[in-house]
């Protein structure tokens, strides 16, 4: 592609200010969606994805300014763009895989993959991102020399178009990928719309400059990325039971597995198990099911009237005060309505007496305080994302509007992640909590990952019990061997120097990660 060749005038230069703007915002919104079944989708991870965006675009920039150095600009232009086109198409047909296998190395013992993981997935976000970076450079010398007057003659305002294209192509490229594409669609479809963009508009870019060459290798890139965008996609199989069913949400990814005589929904990265049901059609309560089963004997009422479920899940805690206190009136809170879908048509969990409302936990709790303070008997709290710790779930002031919720002689039941011993996370919410209830009691089910927080305003010997409630004899003796084989409250403990959690300042993903790097 000569000089003789290069298209004249600013069109095409702005559309391809505009197409490699949405690119990289569309990758960037997609990549966190990829990222998030397996690395969730904590403030740590969406830094080092933005992070790699950046550094991959600096590096572009400089990659776009040498090339622009060397000739033949808009032939760069042509190979580049073709190149992200084919890297974005990959990315969510590979990147799975790898994350899968390293994570499963890593959750194994082998602490050196998650160094692995980090640098190849780096590495596959970086390539494409890169390359749409090395355009603009490249854009602006190749238009600055295209024959145009005002563009030789007025490089100033010719950057500024072509910037601000860029920009505007970044706008569509956000909301459409964020908005549009991954809920109607999926984040495999919205790489695949990317690619499918990139190639077809490169090929356009080559026949208008009458490149013969570059436009038929544009055409089959283009073939190739249609091709890919119909094919099936497998998945990596879970690596906790028989996969069932798959799919994502606005939210989450999802997966239903059959492992031990269950029947389980895990999202995102797969490793804890959000809801179960029991194939036998047993009670469902293990682990920190039977504490919630448990939370009416650390109040003062013999009967529950008023329950609150924040992270009402795939329905198993509303299930378990279903079957348990048919009297109380049960609310479950999902921000997730597909998982609560998942939980009906996968685990049965009707909910026919309850009442689900598909909101965030905490403007949620917010408005109930103000509609109807003092009326909550139980409140459970159970929306974390493991191994992280949503922030605004676990300041002062969340818990000051539980508190406000909770009828006199109420309970507050937190559940609280932790690996072993590491307990900063599970210090910092027992503090937070101590700074809003006069009381608060801990327990760890069985298991490395949990631990049970209980807040109430009045004292612990001032609670009903297990033989103090207005249950059936059936209920009672439910309670009474769950209570015989979990480990009891104790008052919470925590180090001095534990900080206490605001909306201002509430470090809790730094806490999460430094368990993390503390277990390796």
């Amino acid at each position: 592609m000569t000089d003789a060749t290069r298209p004249k005038g600013l069109g095409a230069w702005m559309g391809l200010s505009f197409l490699g703007g949405a690119a990289v915002m569309n990758g960037e919104i997609a990549a966190g969606r990829l990222l998030a079944p397996h690395l969730g989708t904590s403030t740590t991870t969406w830094a080092m994805l933005i992070g790699t965006v950046l550094g991959s675009l600096a590096l572009g920039n400089l990659l776009g300014g040498w090339l622009s150095a060397r000739g033949a600009a808009s032939r760069w232009i042509v190979r580049l763009m073709l190149s992200s086109s084919l890297l974005f198409a990959a990315l969510p047909r590979v990147v799975p895989w790898v994350l899968s296998s390293s994570l499963a190395h890593f959750r194994a013992g082998n602490a050196s993959s998650l160094g692995m993981l980090a640098a190849l997935t780096g590495l596959a976000i970086a390539l494409p991102i890169g390359s749409l970076g090395a355009l603009p450079p490249l854009v602006m010398h190749a238009a600055g020399n295209a024959g145009d007057g005002e563009a030789t003659d007025k490089l100033g305002r010719l950057a500024g178009r072509l910037s601000a294209l860029g920009t505007l192509g970044s706008l569509v490229g956000t909301f459409g990928a964020g908005l549009v594409l991954l809920p109607w669609l999926g984040t495999r479809a919205t790489f695949d719309v990317a690619a499918v963009l990139l190639s077809v508009g490169a090929a356009a870019f080559a026949f208008r400059a009458r490149a013969r060459r570059e436009a038929i290798v544009g055409l089959s890139t283009s073939t190739v990325t249609v091709a890919l965008s119909f094919l099936p996609q497998s998945t990596p199989a879970p690596a906790h039971g028989r996969l069932l069913w798959t799919g994502e949400s606005r939210h989450n990814h999802i997966a239903v597995v059959e492992r031990g005589g269950e029947r389980q929904i895990r999202v995102n990265d797969g490793f804890a198990v959000q809801s179960f049901a029991r194939l036998d059609g047993e009670l469902p309560v293990r682990d920190v099911w039977a504490y919630y089963a448990m939370a009416p004997s650390y109040g003062t009422r013999p009967t529950p009237e008023r329950v609150l479920l924040l992270g009402l899940g795939g329905g198993t805690s509303a299930e378990v005060f279903r079957r348990l206190y048919p009297a109380a009136s049960v609310v479950g809170v999902e921000l997730d309505a597909a998982v609560v879908e998942a939980g009906r048509k996968w685990l049965g969990f009707e909910l026919p007496e309850a009442s689900v409302i598909i909101d965030d936990a905490r403007p949620f709790l917010e408005a109930e305080a103000e509609r109807a303070p003092g009326t909550k008997d139980v409140i459970v709290l159970d929306a974390f994302q493991f191994p992280y710790v949503p922030f605004q779930l676990a300041t002062v002031e969340f818990f000051a509007a539980a508190r406000r919720c909770l009828s006199p002689g109420g309970v507050l039941m937190v559940n609280a992640g932790r690996h072993g011993e590491e307990r900063g996370v599970v210090h910092a919410l027992a503090r937070t909590m101590a700074q809003v209830f006069p009381r608060v009691q801990a327990a760890d089910p069985a298991g490395r990952s949990n631990t049970i927080l209980v807040a109430t305003e009045h004292a612990p010997a001032e609670a009903v019990g297990i033989t103090g409630l207005s249950v059936s004899a059936q209920t009672a003796g439910v309670l009474r061997d769950l209570a015989a084989r979990h480990a009891p409250m104790r008052p919470a403990s925590f180090p001095a120097d534990t900080p206490v959690l605001t909306d201002d300042r509430a470090p809790v993903e730094w806490l999460t990660d430094r368990i993390v790097w503390r277990a390796l």
